[in-house]
């Protein structure tokens, strides 16, 4: 049996390897001609790894003909299993895993695996749910995966003699997930407030950068990109830039010091070039010199393998790290302030009106999507004057904030989760009786 953990076996807790108390099942594989985009009276819902999330995600679903009785017994998607992904092209996705709370009629893909406690009367399966998300141990699953033809397969063999540790009183178990399961519920609720307020701000720029500020009536013009409110007017990316579009270096990076900070594709998410995320190189002094990074910069991908990213951009809201450059693979834009007002432009980016119309002229080659630096200068957008250029950034600022504090909030919920998980499923921290209803 393998060891993972630095504190004593409670007492009343006991220790058994898994493969002991434990079965699984492998999920379905089928020819891809019997793929449907939707339901039709032939067909069954195939869940995949994408559906694997916090909860059981059903929002995109692939459907399945031609699926046998027999598969479909033998890969059901069936209430107290767990599916955690067994393959994957990322290594870290890698024992991710979900509970099933309600027999679905449905299969779950090959690329998954199911798994179950042999007794429920020893080990619950809400309790093994909680025990397989600990990161001692979704790190094992993960780490000891074998690469094969660009994927990642976990490994049984690997997995098998960890020891699965639980209260021998399954009351115990009992109180350990309903406790869990609160901590998950103030989560959620906090995911769906943030969710909210992205929403609010996605509806606030494509009103915005359409019609203008809510408070100001007036009418609209044709122009070269179709209907822009009557005073505003049409100009090019180049036309409002202090310096030209740079992109920069191609170093072999790797992910810790010492060397030079570099921000990278990683970085830009979501309207913002997070300096958290840099990775290292080894480049001369004049390589430094030019390809500085300083806040108020912005970043944009010219190249990924998906077009809903190649042209997103970044904005480098906070100083980075000493010295810190910039990759090849973003494109640096510099803005004049005395021409637009500050990220009045990053959150232009960030509208859909203005980022289809950009990412339409992405060019596809060698397995990417590809956007050049006369591309990004030549695109065209609608412009207001400076003042109302400022009055939409303070609107959308003040919602800015708002996201802030909530993602702030999931990731402080997320952290007190992850300790309490840990120092629950380790039995640190005793839950008595009658404190909770289990």
């Amino acid at each position: 049996m393998k060891a993972i953990y630095d504190t004593p076996l409670p007492d009343g807790w006991v220790e058994e390897p898994l493969a002991s108390v434990v079965v699984n099942r492998r999920g379905y594989t089928w020819e891809k001609g019997d793929e449907v985009g939707r339901a039709e009276s032939d067909t069954i819902p195939v869940i995949r790894i994408p559906n694997v999330q916090d909860t059981l995600d059903l929002a995109d679903l692939l459907h399945l003909r031609n699926v046998a009785p027999e598969a479909i017994e033998k890969a059901a998607v069936t209430k107290g299993w767990l599916l955690f992904v067994g393959s994957n092209g990322t290594q870290d996705r890698i024992g991710d895993s979900v509970l099933i709370e309600e027999d679905c009629p449905m299969v779950f893909a090959s690329f998954l695996v199911g798994i179950q406690p042999k007794d429920q009367q020893k080990l619950e399966s809400d309790f093994f749910a909680s025990w397989m998300r600990l990161h001692m141990v979704h790190e094992i699953f993960s780490k000891t995966s074998q690469q094969t033809t660009g994927l990642a397969n976990f490994s049984w063999s690997a997995v098998k003699r960890l020891a699965v540790r639980f209260p021998a009183c399954v009351d115990e178990q009992r109180r350990i997930a309903a406790s869990l399961k609160l901590t998950d519920d103030v989560v959620k609720k906090a995911r769906k407030e943030l969710t909210a307020t992205r929403e609010v701000k996605r509806s606030l720029m494509q009103s915005l950068f359409r019609t203008g500020m809510p408070d100001q009536i007036r009418g609209a013009e044709d122009s070269k990109i179709g209907p822009i409110p009557i005073g505003w007017r049409v100009r090019a990316i180049r036309s409002v830039l202090s310096e030209k579009p740079d992109s920069g270096t191609s170093p072999l990076s790797r992910p810790d010091p010492p060397g030079t900070p570099i921000l990278n594709v990683t970085c830009v998410k979501e309207g913002v070039c997070n300096p958290a995320d840099v990775t290292y190189v080894d480049v001369p002094d004049e390589d430094v010199e030019r390809y500085r990074a300083r806040m108020g910069d912005f970043f944009v991908l010219r190249g990924n393998g998906n077009r809903d990213y190649v042209g997103t951009g970044g904005l480098l809201r906070e100083a980075p790290p000493h010295d810190t450059i910039y990759s090849d693979k973003l494109i640096r834009l510099r803005f004049n302030s005395e021409e637009v007002a500050d990220r009045f432009v990053p959150y232009l980016w960030q509208s859909r009106v203005f980022l289809d119309r950009l990412q339409s002229k992405a060019e596809s080659g060698s397995g990417l999507w590809m956007m050049s630096k006369r591309d990004i200068g030549r695109e065209l957008f609608a412009c207001p004057s400076l003042d109302e250029q400022r009055e939409i950034v303070a609107l959308l600022d003040s919602t800015e904030a708002q996201l802030i504090a909530q993602s702030t909030k999931v990731e402080a919920l997320l952290e007190v989760k992850r300790s309490l998980l840990r120092s629950l499923l380790t039995g640190v921290i005793r839950i008595p009786v009658g404190a909770i209803h289990a």
